[in-house]
């Protein structure tokens, strides 16, 4: 069980590993630029978590739970990505339903974030 702002940060740098091998691709490509920007973030964030941990502790709940949504939510993004690019049987429309969910999520992403960077830039719980 994730309990706590270390266990978060390994989460998300566990995503990262996982992601990374994908990371490449022709340049300009969204798939690609999504991908790499996930590795980004969660290492970011995931460094930060960690090093906050060394310095606070465990964190409650309030503190460490955004720092594990946003490795659930890139996760769950790098799923995605695979899924679209992976296919036996071309389907536009599934393609694009997956494609709008991954947008979704990016979204999601980045409002996580910015919440975890403020988070480690002030030192102290914001309201998310």
């Amino acid at each position: 069980m994730n309990e706590s702002m270390d266990d978060a940060g390994c989460c998300l740098l566990s995503v990262a590993w996982n992601v990374a091998p994908l990371a490449e691709g022709p340049p300009g490509s969204r798939r690609a630029d999504l991908r790499r920007t996930v590795v980004a973030v969660c290492r970011t964030a995931g460094h930060g978590a960690r090093d906050w941990a060394a310095r606070h502790g465990a964190g409650t709940e309030a503190e460490y739970r955004p720092f594990l949504q946003l490795a659930d939510v890139a996760y769950e993004i790098a799923t995605l990505l695979l899924l679209v690019e992976d296919f036996l049987v071309p389907d536009l429309e599934r393609e694009h339903r997956r494609w709008a969910e991954i947008e979704e999520l990016t979204g999601r992403l980045t409002e996580l974030a910015e919440w975890t960077a403020a988070f480690l830039l002030s030192g102290a719980p914001l309201r998310l």
